[in-house]
């Protein structure tokens, strides 16, 4: 931290001023420089662990595969004289500026666990910021502009940006075309204060006067804090190489040490010699524990399952193949029903809404149940047992694909009315709302929402599919990674439209393999589903299991409103979530010589073809994998057991070979088949070529791609 010593001071000191204000706790969210200054010196983590993790001689059993010293997160308590004051700093990949949001989504949980929602004062996010990220870093106006939104305000963020004046090895000149770092903030008009890295008692008001305007005002306030890097990039770097001129005049320049020494002693407050033995001491009592920890090794000891997390756990392979209840009772389920199937008389809804309420009364009379209809009863049946859910993103009140309406506008005045809302009580809640256009930022905030507080079914859902490209960072390396390198569990839930109907490149594919080639050590579920019982089943299971996955959906489009796709109440309330959907229309499985397996929406193409020409299907069995990661194995060998006469098994995909899912499956089924028996049947792969794109553009040659792949499916 040499050159920006000012920041220790500063956090102190937001902490006593802060308790005096009102605050609790502060979320804290930094890159790399200084971090561990701000681990040792401020959160109070062992210099024991420090150390011997600096040595690679720490005692790990934890069983993960952790992450770099200057990724770590860490929380403590520290007492002040207006009370104790809670501290969480989060953890943070090298993508530097990406914490950002996830820093104020765990405030937003935070707030709402010490029922701070009004006001929200007592939980205050700190952003602290290198200069050249926060004026290159995408994802900083994106979070910025979430400041002010209804679905994600915290009340404000204090950002204090480490102004080196150099972005690694880059010149402001080559890293940002405004005159100033902060220029970026000027998008939300917070203030932002200048002050000199050298005055560290100017660094302290600072800090104080941010403060003091956040719990005013409710807005974000930037300290843009003038000074250098004493040091590299790193301190075995020589940043002679690139700034000669600036590191020959900062060799010459007294650290802040010595700076603030000198003043103390001109000041008569104290002595030279005073602040000498000072440093000495503790120098040598450094020194003291590095040796002591060299003899005798710390173990690292996990911050996990407390506060909220009380009560869940780890979990492996083994505990997410455990079947869970989620049935539902008709008698929980009765009222939610009523609040989605009758015309409120709060507002004046528009004739195509109250048609849609209409209807859906009808699928409860003829006990067929549509996708929209059975997201919206999952939602209702979990706020009836006392679960909260919140679902954000895109439009997604009303649905992208005008299928989901979780909130009704009056058609004259606009406002709004969520029927759901009125079923939560007292401790719990139902979310919607719709979110800025921003992808990374979102996400991001929702996946620090939902690693903070677990009671939430936590939803982000994506426009199309594959505007997750745009919150990648967020999906690698905080929601798909974030348990192995952190201990950071998180049931956070994607919703990725996902299909092809001819809609061109960016509107078919939600990347399927992406998320696939990212799954391991039982880092999360994956799902394709063809059922709405299933969709059901699913998200009820993110919150009835006692651990937290994130679940990947790939969501359907042509699928809301496909006249074979609807389940009972029956399915609902005595039904559970399969993995694998067998054959309904094989009757006789010594019949079967030829196995389809497949995903998603292409099994009801398949199952039409077969309905409009039976010879094809007399001896084919298609089966459905809904959930792909984890394969269910155990599920899937008894239908390749189960046939005797089996001579061909395929796998049909509408996505290229080298895209979807057949890339991922493949190495399971085969081991599967070879721990059968079945060495000699060979895994064909039927779908669309290998491919640079997802997709072509024209609907003609979609089409016929399309029925290109049914018929050699069935040849």
């Amino acid at each position: 931290v040499e050159g920006g010593d000012a920041l220790l001071p500063m956090l102190e000191s937001a902490v006593e001023f802060g308790t005096q204000l009102g605050v609790e706790e502060f979320v804290i969210g930094m890159a790399h420089r200084g971090r561990v200054n701000v681990l040792a010196n401020f959160m109070d983590k062992g210099l024991d662990i420090i150390f011997a993790d600096f040595d690679g001689k720490i005692i790990d059993k934890t069983g993960y595969d952790g992450d770099v010293k200057y990724h770590m997160g860490y929380s403590a308590d520290k007492d002040t004289e207006n009370g104790p004051c809670h501290i969480s700093l989060a953890f943070n990949p090298s993508h530097l500026e990406c914490v950002a949001p996830v820093v104020c989504g765990m405030t937003r949980a935070k707030q709402r666990r010490r029922k701070d929602t009004k006001e929200r004062k007592k939980v205050v996010p700190i952003q602290i910021h290198g200069d050249a990220a926060f004026a290159g870093q995408g994802v900083v106006p994106e979070t910025l502009q979430l400041s002010q939104l209804d679905g994600y305000t915290v009340g404000g963020s204090l950002h204090i940006i480490i102004n080196n004046q150099v972005g690694f090895t880059t010149n402001p000149t080559d890293s940002r075309s405004s005159r100033y770092s902060s220029d970026t903030a000027k998008a939300v008009k917070a203030p932002v204060l200048l002050v000199n890295g050298d005055d560290v008692e100017a660094c302290v008001r600072a800090i104080n006067m941010a403060l003091q305007f956040r719990q005013e005002f409710k807005q974000d306030i930037v300290i843009d804090m003038i000074c250098y890097r004493r040091y590299g990039h790193n301190e075995g770097d020589e940043p002679a190489f690139t700034q000669p001129k600036m590191y020959s005049i900062i060799k010459k320049h007294p650290t802040l040490m010595k700076i603030y020494g000198d003043h103390l002693a001109q000041t008569n407050i104290q002595d030279a010699d005073t602040n000498k033995a000072y440093y000495q001491e503790k120098i040598d009592n450094l020194q003291k524990i590095l040796d002591d920890t060299r003899q005798n090794p710390p173990e690292l000891k996990l911050q996990v399952f407390q506060g909220l997390w009380k009560g869940l756990r780890a979990a492996g392979a083994e505990d997410m193949e455990k079947s869970i209840d989620t049935k539902v009772s008709k008698k929980n389920l009765q009222p939610v029903i009523e609040a989605l199937t009758q015309v409120p008389k709060q507002i004046k809804v528009h004739s195509k809404i109250k048609k849609l309420i209409e209807t859906r009364a009808k699928m409860v009379q003829e006990d067929k149940l549509d996708w929209g209809l059975c997201e919206l009863l999952t939602y209702g049946s979990l706020l009836t047992e006392g679960d909260s859910v919140r679902l954000s993103g895109q439009d997604c009140k009303r649905g992208t694909f005008t299928h989901r309406h979780a909130v009704y506008f009056d058609s004259e005045t606009g406002a709004e009315h969520c029927p759901l809302s009125e079923l939560k009580g007292q401790d719990n809640e139902f979310c919607v709302y719709n979110s800025s256009l921003s992808e990374m930022a979102v996400l991001g905030f929702e996946y620090g929402n939902a690693s903070t507080d677990p009671t939430f079914l936590t939803i982000w859902e994506a426009q199309f599919g594959d505007f997750a490209n745009g919150a990648q960072i967020i999906i690698d390396q905080f929601l798909c990674s974030g348990e192995q390198k952190w201990a950071r569990m998180s049931g956070l839930t994607l919703l990725l439209p996902h299909g092809y109907e001819g809609q061109g490149p960016e509107h078919s594919s939600a990347r399927l393999e992406r998320f696939l080639q990212l799954c391991a050590q039982a880092n999360m579920s994956v799902c394709n589903l063809t059922t709405p019982a299933n969709l059901f089943h699913a998200l009820r299971r993110q919150m009835k299991r006692d651990f937290r996955k994130p679940l990947v959906i790939m969501s359907p489009k042509s699928l809301l409103r496909h006249p074979k796709v609807h389940s009972s109440l029956k399915d609902l309330c005595e039904g559970s979530f399969q993995e694998v959907i067998p054959d309904p229309v094989v009757q006789d499985p010594k019949t079967i010589e030829k196995v389809i397996f497949c995903t998603g929406k292409v099994y009801y193409e398949l199952d039409k073809a077969r309905e409009e020409n039976p010879d094809l299907g007399k001896k084919t069995a298609i089966i459905r994998v809904e959930q792909i990661y984890p394969l269910a194995n155990n599920q899937i060998a008894p239908f390749l057991n189960g046939f005797p006469k089996l001579k061909r098994v395929l796998w049909t995909q509408e996505e290229p070979q080298n895209m979807g899912a057949f890339q991922h499956v493949e190495p399971y089924l085969r081991e599967l088949l070879d721990d059968l028996g079945l060495k000699k049947l060979n895994i064909e792969y039927v779908g669309r070529t290998r491919r640079a794109s997802p997709a072509v553009g024209s609907p003609r040659v979609h089409l016929q791609e399309q029925n290109e792949i049914i018929e050699k499916s069935f040849s």
